[in-house]
């Protein structure tokens, strides 16, 4: 036997006990055919990424089982036939659900802790250089001590005469019109 996964999703329209229901239809009908239910999860009432038969809702469930064809032709058929299944996907399951439980919680037991952020390394400062930049005659030894890009002269500048009205208009990109 093969185990599959199935998912699929019901009409939102119901309420949690037609739910219940419903989901343990189709586990009866694995069982009835000589399947095996392994892992049942309910995601609850999620939006859908699109209309399906006038629904924006839908109760997404994922089941895990094992069985053979005869299980997969019923099911098929079964969702088919019943109303309240709006859409269902059943897959070949690659992987052993059992290590694949398993794995991530080993996985997550191993893990190494990540280092507190908020702990600051700070390398030793002299006492004379924190009291020669702490006293107020000596502000820009400290500003130069601190700033690695050193502090440029301040550029002069010419004024420029103001335009007049006799100055050139600004060139537009069209030809000038002459008249004739």
């Amino acid at each position: 036997m093969r185990i599959y996964e199935s998912t699929f999703i019901l009409s939102p329209q119901a309420d949690d006990v037609a739910f219940d229901q419903q989901i343990k239809a189709v586990i009866d009908l694995i069982e009835r055919n000589n399947g095996k239910t392994i892992q049942e999860d309910r995601w609850g009432i999620r939006r859908l990424a699109y209309p399906i038969k006038k629904f924006t809702q839908g109760y997404y469930t994922r089941l895990v089982f094992e069985g053979n064809n005869k299980v997969l032709s019923e099911l098929e058929r079964f969702y088919k036939l019943e109303e309240p299944y709006i859409r269902y996907l059943t897959v070949l399951f690659e992987s052993d659900p059992k290590e694949r439980i398993l794995g991530d919680a080993v996985q997550s037991s191993d893990a190494t802790p990540v280092p507190d952020r908020t702990e600051k390394i700070e390398e030793p400062v002299s006492a004379s250089e924190t009291s020669e930049s702490s006293r107020p005659g000596n502000a820009e030894s400290a500003a130069e001590e601190t700033s690695p890009i050193p502090v440029a002269e301040e550029a002069k500048t010419e004024e420029l005469p103001a335009e007049t009205a006799e100055s050139e208009p600004e060139s537009n990109d069209e030809p000038e019109k002459t008249e004739e």
